[in-house]
Protein backbone atom coordinates (compact mmCIF):
# COMPACT_ATOMS: atom_id res chain seq x y z
CA UNK A 1 0.00 0.00 0.00
CA UNK A 2 1.78 3.45 -0.42
CA UNK A 3 1.32 5.91 1.88
CA UNK A 4 -1.52 8.66 2.12
CA UNK A 5 -0.07 12.27 0.97
CA UNK A 6 -0.43 14.15 4.24
CA UNK A 7 -2.23 17.26 5.03
CA UNK A 8 -1.60 20.24 6.08
CA UNK A 9 -2.52 21.04 9.87
CA UNK A 10 -4.71 23.89 10.44
CA UNK A 11 -3.84 27.10 11.97
CA UNK A 12 -5.88 27.01 15.26
CA UNK A 13 -4.73 23.28 15.74
CA UNK A 14 -1.40 24.00 15.34
CA UNK A 15 -2.00 27.68 17.65
CA UNK A 16 -3.73 25.37 20.53
CA UNK A 17 -0.67 22.71 20.35
CA UNK A 18 2.20 25.30 20.18
CA UNK A 19 0.46 28.16 22.99
CA UNK A 20 0.96 25.48 26.10
CA UNK A 21 4.63 25.19 24.68
CA UNK A 22 4.61 28.85 24.76
CA UNK A 23 3.61 29.22 28.45
CA UNK A 24 5.52 26.42 29.54
CA UNK A 25 8.74 28.10 28.08
CA UNK A 26 7.65 31.69 29.24
CA UNK A 27 7.33 30.28 32.74
CA UNK A 28 10.54 29.32 32.57
CA UNK A 29 12.40 32.01 31.82
CA UNK A 30 10.13 33.92 34.39
CA UNK A 31 10.97 31.55 36.94
CA UNK A 32 14.90 31.88 36.10
CA UNK A 33 14.77 35.69 36.51
CA UNK A 34 13.43 35.30 40.04
CA UNK A 35 16.07 33.03 41.26
CA UNK A 36 17.21 34.59 45.23
CA UNK A 37 19.54 37.50 45.08
CA UNK A 38 23.06 37.00 47.54
CA UNK A 39 22.39 38.19 51.18
CA UNK A 40 23.98 41.15 52.05
CA UNK A 41 26.44 41.47 54.68
CA UNK A 42 25.02 42.26 57.84
CA UNK A 43 26.69 44.65 59.96
CA UNK A 44 27.56 44.46 63.80
CA UNK A 45 24.33 45.41 65.50
CA UNK A 46 24.16 48.40 68.52
CA UNK A 47 22.80 48.44 71.04
CA UNK A 48 19.52 50.39 69.97
CA UNK A 49 19.39 47.31 67.29
CA UNK A 50 18.82 44.18 69.63
CA UNK A 51 15.78 43.16 70.67
CA UNK A 52 14.85 43.44 74.82
CA UNK A 53 16.48 40.24 76.70
CA UNK A 54 12.64 38.98 77.82
CA UNK A 55 12.33 37.93 74.44
CA UNK A 56 9.35 40.47 72.93
CA UNK A 57 9.05 41.81 69.42
CA UNK A 58 8.38 45.71 69.28
CA UNK A 59 5.60 45.82 67.01
CA UNK A 60 6.89 49.16 65.93
CA UNK A 61 9.31 47.01 64.06
CA UNK A 62 7.12 45.10 62.10
CA UNK A 63 5.32 45.97 59.46
CA UNK A 64 1.04 45.77 59.50
CA UNK A 65 -0.46 43.36 57.28
CA UNK A 66 -3.96 43.76 56.88
CA UNK A 67 -4.85 40.11 54.89
CA UNK A 68 -7.61 42.27 53.56
CA UNK A 69 -4.69 44.15 51.24
CA UNK A 70 -3.31 40.68 50.40
CA UNK A 71 -6.41 39.56 49.34
CA UNK A 72 -7.07 42.65 47.27
CA UNK A 73 -3.57 42.32 45.62
CA UNK A 74 -4.22 38.66 44.49
CA UNK A 75 -7.62 39.64 43.25
CA UNK A 76 -6.11 42.52 41.23
CA UNK A 77 -3.10 39.97 39.96
CA UNK A 78 -5.73 37.55 39.07
CA UNK A 79 -8.01 40.38 36.87
CA UNK A 80 -5.10 41.10 35.17
CA UNK A 81 -3.81 37.91 34.25
CA UNK A 82 -7.50 37.12 33.13
CA UNK A 83 -7.30 40.09 31.12
CA UNK A 84 -4.19 39.29 29.42
CA UNK A 85 -4.63 35.87 28.74
CA UNK A 86 -7.88 37.01 26.79
CA UNK A 87 -6.06 40.27 24.85
CA UNK A 88 -3.49 38.24 23.91
CA UNK A 89 -5.69 34.66 22.56
CA UNK A 90 -3.52 32.87 25.02
CA UNK A 91 -6.58 31.44 27.30
CA UNK A 92 -4.59 28.09 28.63
CA UNK A 93 -3.27 30.88 31.40
CA UNK A 94 -7.02 30.89 32.54
CA UNK A 95 -6.90 27.33 33.34
CA UNK A 96 -5.33 27.47 36.52
CA UNK A 97 -7.53 29.88 37.73
CA UNK A 98 -10.95 28.00 36.97
CA UNK A 99 -13.25 26.00 39.84
CA UNK A 100 -13.91 22.48 38.55
CA UNK A 101 -16.57 22.38 37.17
CA UNK A 102 -16.79 25.86 35.82
CA UNK A 103 -19.66 27.28 35.56
CA UNK A 104 -19.99 28.94 31.24
CA UNK A 105 -23.38 30.43 30.39
CA UNK A 106 -23.89 31.97 26.77
CA UNK A 107 -26.40 34.78 26.55
CA UNK A 108 -29.17 34.45 24.39
CA UNK A 109 -28.87 30.96 24.08
CA UNK A 110 -29.53 28.20 25.74
CA UNK A 111 -26.13 27.31 27.01
CA UNK A 112 -25.32 26.71 30.59
CA UNK A 113 -23.00 24.13 31.47
CA UNK A 114 -20.98 22.86 34.09
CA UNK A 115 -17.25 22.20 32.32
CA UNK A 116 -14.06 20.97 33.48
CA UNK A 117 -11.82 23.83 33.34
CA UNK A 118 -9.59 22.36 30.47
CA UNK A 119 -13.15 22.46 28.30
CA UNK A 120 -14.41 25.57 29.90
CA UNK A 121 -10.99 27.38 28.39
CA UNK A 122 -11.57 25.68 25.07
CA UNK A 123 -15.74 27.38 25.42
CA UNK A 124 -13.79 30.77 25.49
CA UNK A 125 -13.11 30.82 22.03
CA UNK A 126 -16.16 31.85 21.64
CA UNK A 127 -15.78 35.14 22.38
CA UNK A 128 -12.45 34.98 19.82
CA UNK A 129 -9.70 35.83 21.96
CA UNK A 130 -6.79 37.67 20.64
CA UNK A 131 -9.04 38.96 18.07
CA UNK A 132 -9.45 42.94 18.37
CA UNK A 133 -8.35 45.15 21.24
CA UNK A 134 -9.98 44.04 24.28
CA UNK A 135 -11.23 46.15 27.59
CA UNK A 136 -10.98 45.23 30.70
CA UNK A 137 -10.87 48.83 32.62
CA UNK A 138 -14.78 49.86 32.17
CA UNK A 139 -16.31 52.54 33.44
CA UNK A 140 -18.48 52.32 36.42
CA UNK A 141 -21.06 53.58 34.63
CA UNK A 142 -20.79 50.99 32.08
CA UNK A 143 -20.37 48.02 34.59
CA UNK A 144 -23.69 49.67 35.64
CA UNK A 145 -25.66 49.20 32.53
CA UNK A 146 -24.76 45.17 32.58
CA UNK A 147 -25.75 44.56 36.12
CA UNK A 148 -29.14 46.28 35.20
CA UNK A 149 -29.80 43.80 32.65
CA UNK A 150 -32.83 42.15 33.68
CA UNK A 151 -31.66 38.83 32.40
CA UNK A 152 -28.23 39.10 33.01
CA UNK A 153 -27.67 41.35 35.47
CA UNK A 154 -26.43 38.42 37.70
CA UNK A 155 -23.06 37.33 35.91
CA UNK A 156 -21.80 41.04 36.67
CA UNK A 157 -21.30 41.36 40.28
CA UNK A 158 -18.78 44.28 41.63
CA UNK A 159 -15.63 41.73 42.39
CA UNK A 160 -16.39 40.09 38.53
CA UNK A 161 -13.93 40.59 36.09
CA UNK A 162 -15.60 42.19 32.99
CA UNK A 163 -13.98 43.20 29.37
CA UNK A 164 -15.13 43.78 25.83
CA UNK A 165 -13.70 43.73 22.66
CA UNK A 166 -13.82 46.53 20.14
CA UNK A 167 -16.27 44.65 18.34
CA UNK A 168 -19.19 44.05 21.58
CA UNK A 169 -18.08 41.04 22.64
CA UNK A 170 -18.15 40.62 26.34
CA UNK A 171 -17.36 38.31 28.38
CA UNK A 172 -17.43 38.54 32.88
CA UNK A 173 -15.51 35.85 34.73
CA UNK A 174 -17.22 35.34 38.29
CA UNK A 175 -15.34 34.70 41.13
CA UNK A 176 -15.93 31.37 43.43
CA UNK A 177 -13.81 32.29 46.60
CA UNK A 178 -9.75 32.59 45.11
CA UNK A 179 -10.69 31.17 41.73
CA UNK A 180 -13.37 32.04 38.55
CA UNK A 181 -16.53 29.76 39.06
CA UNK A 182 -18.20 31.24 36.21
CA UNK A 183 -17.98 32.07 32.95
CA UNK A 184 -20.61 34.34 30.96
CA UNK A 185 -20.43 35.31 27.72
CA UNK A 186 -22.42 37.26 24.72
CA UNK A 187 -21.71 37.82 21.46
CA UNK A 188 -22.23 41.31 21.47
CA UNK A 189 -23.00 43.59 24.66
CA UNK A 190 -26.32 44.82 22.98
CA UNK A 191 -27.65 41.50 24.34
CA UNK A 192 -27.11 42.38 27.57
CA UNK A 193 -28.33 45.70 27.70
CA UNK A 194 -31.46 45.12 26.00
Amino acid sequence: MSASPSRPLSAPLVARVLAPLAAVALAAVALTACAPEPASPVGTPSPLDTEPSDGAVDPSDSPSVDPADDADAEGDERAQNLADAVASGNTAAIEGYLTDPTRVVIAASEADIQYDPVDAVLAIDYVQPGVGVWDFDLDPEVLSGYAASASYGQFFPAEAVVGVSDSGTLISFLPNGDKIGTIFMSIHESLVLE
